[in-house]
């Protein structure tokens, strides 16, 4: 009986790699239940879990071509979805980092700081709209969603250097944006403070 199913799943493996939808069908049912499980395990977030699991099979789907057993496909779909549950885990981890760090500034700040501070976001938030699509996805990626080259590039489909590049360029065009703005913060800052 083991060996009548597991030459069932070769063959819907083969129909898989042929792009055959009812093979992906199978699969799903074959597998979403325990993939779901399996990231919940790692992520203990049953939603998220939920949907890292649908989102293998999608990414699974566009390497069809390649995989042709069954066992390939069950493999290459936990590898997916351990990879994923875990930058789900970092992910949710800075989030909750950086939301207690906001919520420890916030208490502390004066009208004066919010003030400040929102000016600057709004400068950058400025200046971000004048790069051009490309590098300012990089400069978003990088500085502030905290992706690491290698993310982006694997991300975005592009070798490193094109990132590197695009993140250096992007930075020397916010560096020319932020002077004179700045130097404005800095002097209503200044008006403020003195009472003039």
């Amino acid at each position: 009986m083991r060996q009548e199913q597991n030459d069932n799943g070769n063959n819907y493996a083969l129909l898989f790699q042929d792009g055959n939808e009812k093979a992906l069908s199978f699969f799903y049912h074959e597998f979403y239940p325990a993939l779901a499980h399996y990231s919940f395990q790692l992520t203990q977030n049953r939603p998220i879990a939920e949907e890292i699991a649908s989102e293998a099979f999608v990414k699974v789907w566009r390497m069809h071509y390649k995989l042709n057993s069954y066992g390939g496909i069950k493999a290459y779909l936990y590898k997916i979805v351990h990879r994923d549950s875990i930058k789900a885990v970092i992910s949710e981890q800075k989030r909750a980092k950086t939301h207690r760090n906001l919520q420890t500034e916030t208490t502390s700040d004066t009208p004066f700081d919010n003030l400040v501070r929102s000016e600057v976001y709004r400068i950058i938030h400025t200046a971000l709209k004048d790069l051009s699509p490309a590098r300012r996805r990089v400069v978003i990626m990088y500085y502030l969603e905290g992706k690491t080259t290698g993310q982006i590039a694997q991300e975005l489909n592009l070798h490193p250097s094109t990132i590197k590049a695009q993140k250096k360029d992007g930075f020397n065009e916010l560096k020319k944006s932020f002077i004179k703005p700045m130097l404005w913060v800095f002097y209503f800052c200044i008006k403020i403070f003195l009472g003039f």
